[in-house]
């Protein structure tokens, strides 16, 4: 029986993490004490995925979905609004446009590839991987990480094929199709890809600067779990690294506990 409680562990301690790995999977409700957004168009749902990342269980259902990409890229909708093409594009006439694909008839052909394959039923749900329980199985996992620590994992995502060139997907998408949209795809499609994801501009404002995401399927995760003994995480060249990575997180905590502690002006 596969461990997830040591698997998530061993990975954050390895890569010094200060966010935990999450899974999602699909529910026939939302749990109990789980947060998320109260109603369908409230908000951007990433600051929420990253919240699980911190230790919270989030779920959303049809009926509290934020925006309408949250909701198609969720599944409860097979588009996004009228004019999403536009949008993404120029030519939109009610509010300005966001300039990420050269024309409309390109976004429209991106957004119609990314049509959710099924409707989703019920709820989804993302929380640290440490809360699920060995019977639990995530479909998908991601990881919020540094640059040093994106760099282990592509380097292990690698470690036993270093001469594949199509591993690890990075392409236009929003911040939460390149988390659940593409690598659910790659996951039911029995593919070890993983997305490197978060460079959508209208999210990355919302998010801590240094912060990427990498997402892929549970399955590849246990594969990478079962030969991380055998690569560079146990060498000293990567222990320097993970000490920096710790320092540099305790110089911010530092800063940041000092302006909490300045007097306030009047």
């Amino acid at each position: 029986m596969t461990k997830i409680v040591e698997i998530s562990e061993i990975f954050k301690q390895k890569l010094a993490m200060q966010y935990s790995p999450i899974g999602f999977y699909f529910a026939n409700k939302k749990p109990e004490r789980a947060i998320g957004v109260e109603k369908p168009g409230n908000g951007c749902i990433m600051p929420l995925i990253l919240a699980s990342a911190r230790g919270k269980t989030v779920a959303f259902d049809e009926n509290s979905t934020g925006w309408e990409c949250s909701a198609f890229h969720l599944g409860y909708k097979d588009w996004i609004f009228e004019g999403i093409e536009y949008f993404l594009s120029h030519g939109f006439l009610f509010r300005a446009c966001e300039r990420f694909v050269k024309t409309p008839e390109l976004a429209k052909r991106y957004v119609e590839s990314l049509r959710p394959q099924e409707k989703t039923k019920g709820a989804v749900v993302f929380k640290p991987l440490e809360k699920f329980s060995d019977l639990e199985k995530p479909e998908v996992v991601i990881f919020f990480a540094n640059p040093d620590q994106l760099s282990a994992l592509v380097y292990l995502l690698y470690f036993d094929a270093p001469q594949e060139e199509n591993r690890i997907v990075a392409r236009f998408a929003s911040a939460c199709g390149s988390i659940i949209t593409l690598p659910l795809r790659y996951a039911r499609g029995g593919e070890k890809k993983a997305v490197w994801g978060l460079h959508d501009i209208f999210a990355r404002a919302r998010l801590p600067k240094e912060l990427m995401t990498l997402a892929f399927p549970f399955d590849l995760l246990v594969e990478m779990w079962k030969e991380m003994k055998e690569s560079f995480l146990y060498t000293e060249r990567w222990n320097n690294i993970a000490q920096r990575i710790q320092n540099d997180f305790c110089k911010m905590k530092n800063v940041k506990q000092g302006r909490k502690d300045m007097p306030q002006s009047h």
